[in-house]
Order: structure tokens, then sequence, then C-alpha cells
């Protein structure tokens, strides 16, 4: 995934073409407007500089080469405007332009996509791109003719259906990743230190506990998301299916087996076979049974999959169920 944010990275090799890399993230005293990155690591590849692209096109090309698929992630989520206005080029660009700031920050977006799409085009790719290039409320592209349908494919991670329906509605394909259901990482806290959000009075509300994106997402919301919902028949057919994501910042190998299943099993059977009836009733009672049995398989095979049920619920089938089994 190369896109211009979360590139911080890259400006350890070249540092000339990474706009406010090691800086601090949200600089003292200003709002979050003025923000430099969503989260501490700042970085952002700057399209104004001519080097930016002979990189990319170099990591794509490797890229490419290890993985023969027919899509290639082009990222573009959570470009900041900060970021690049700290850069001196990026600045005078601004200054000189005779658009508003907003619709200006828009067209770099446009030249880096407009510079590197037709390249992944040309080695026979669909490019797939977050949701934030054409929906994000300050820095999108407001020529869609930049981002041709027939070559590009939207995920989707914010605004549950309403932003599934906005893309499917312009005529793009869709991947489906809202953090409302499928972000696995969501309901473990914040890893930001000296935060006022986890020193609340008691009695008082706790809050999310500083998780963007709490609460912690079930593998019963998991599997009764419907991808499709609000959609025409139509639009339906623009939806590829969903993808669950779960993000690295308090995860790593010691619990990435735990985190991942027996969840993402239950996003699997929801997208391949369905989780509700030919009367409509979704099919969780049922699928706790599958996926119990599913756990332990994986547990017998040396995967840490978490248990969703007492052992005793998994000896004493339809036993846990809220309404009895005879009912």
């Amino acid at each position: 995934m190369v896109g211009t944010a979360h590139t911080g990275s890259w400006a350890g090799a070249h540092p000339e073409i990474v706009t406010c890399a090691n800086m601090f993230w949200w600089p003292a005293g200003t709002e979050w407007e003025d923000r430099l990155a969503s989260e501490p690591g700042t970085g952002q590849l700057n399209p104004l500089h001519p080097k930016t692209y002979q990189v990319v096109q170099n990591v794509i090309r490797d890229v490419l080469s290890l993985f023969p698929d027919n899509f290639y992630h082009g990222g573009g989520d959570e470009v900041i405007p900060g970021c690049w206005k700290t850069d001196s080029t990026i600045q005078s660009f601004l200054n000189s332009s005779k658009l508003d700031e907003k619709a200006s920050l828009s067209q770099l977006l446009e030249k880096f996509i407009n510079t590197t799409l037709p390249y992944i085009i040309t080695q026979n790719r669909t490019a797939v791109y977050w949701e934030d290039v054409l929906l994000d409320a300050t820095i999108r592209l407001e020529d869609k003719s930049v981002l041709p349908s027939q070559h590009t494919i939207l995920q989707t991670w914010n605004g549950g259906p309403g932003n599934t329906k906005q893309i499917v509605s312009s005529g793009y394909r869709v991947i489906v990743s809202s953090a409302d259901y499928y972000y696995l990482d969501c309901g473990h806290g914040g890893f930001v230190g000296n935060d006022s959000i986890y020193d609340q009075p008691p009695g008082t509300d706790q809050g999310s506990g500083g998780s963007w994106c709490n609460p912690f997402k079930t593998w019963q919301l998991i599997y009764n998301y419907d991808i499709a919902y609000g959609l025409t028949e139509d639009e339906k057919r623009l939806v590829l299916g969903g993808e669950v994501a779960l993000w690295s910042e308090q995860a790593d190998p010691t619990v990435l087996d735990s985190r991942l299943w027996p969840r993402a099993s239950a996003l699997a059977e929801a997208l391949w076979s369905g989780s509700r009836d030919d009367e409509g009733k979704t099919k969780v009672a049922e699928a706790t049974d599958r996926l119990n049995e599913w756990r332990h398989r994986m547990v017998n095979r040396g995967v840490g999959a978490e248990p969703i049920q007492p052992l005793w619920c998994v000896r004493n089938p339809g036993m846990c169920n809220a309404v009895h089994p005879a009912g």
C-alpha cells in the first residue's frame, strides 16, 4: 500500500520527498484541525517533488513483482493538510494558487494520483484506494475523471452504510471495511500518553477509554452487519465484499491469533454463506455452534483463537442461548 500519508519511515532513505517527518504529531496549543497527523508518527509524500514519483514507481514495481494479484492498493487515507503545509515548496504553491486552500490541497492529491495511477494501470492491475480520496471533507478528488471507475475500487472505513452508499452511487465498486463493524483493534483503549481522557472522576461517564472506535467489535456484530444495507439492486452489484482490519498500534504477534480468530471466521461465513435464513432471521445461534467447533479445531492446530463461550456451553449446544431451544 503506497499512499501519500503514513510514509514517515520513507524519510530514513529519502528525506527530501517526505514532509513533516519525525515532527510531533499535534503541535502544542493548536486545534485538532491543525494537527500534522491523525496519530503519532508523522510524514507524507510530497506530490511536488519530482523524485517522489521515481521512488513510488520503484516501490510499486517491487511490490507487483512479489504479489501477482490483479489488484494493487494505492492507499490514500488520512492525508492531513497540516503536514503538507510544513513544506516551503508546498506553501509557495498554496500562496500562488488562485484557488482557496482546500481546493489547492486537493489539487496536490489529484497530481499524485494522476501521476501514479496510470502506471498501475499499465501494469495490468486494478487500483484500490481508501474512500478518503473521494469522500474526505478537506482533501479529495473533485475531478472524478482522474479516478476512472473501470480501473478503480474504493474501500470504506468510515460512515458505515452511508459511505458505502455514496461510493456505489458514484459508480465505483467497493470493498467494505467499516470501522463501526470490521475494525478488530477497537475497544482496547488508546495508546497516546498523558491524555486527560483517561482521568475521569469516579461516578462520571468514563467515555471510550481512549479508543476512538470503541466499543470492541464482537463476532456477533461482525456476523450480523449487512454490507449492502440501503442499496438498490444495481448498487448491490458494485459491492465486491468485505474485509476486517487489525491495525498494529496495539497488536503484535503475541495477540495476533486471539484478535483475529474466530471473529474473522464470522465474517467469512456471513459473506460467503449469508447471516440470515430465507425468512430474514439471523442465524447467529446456529453460527455459535459452528464457530465453537471451528475455534477448537484452530486451537488443536496451534492457532491461539479466543473462546466465544465457556466449555460447558460447547459441550451442551443450545443450552447457553438466551431463549430455550424448545421455545
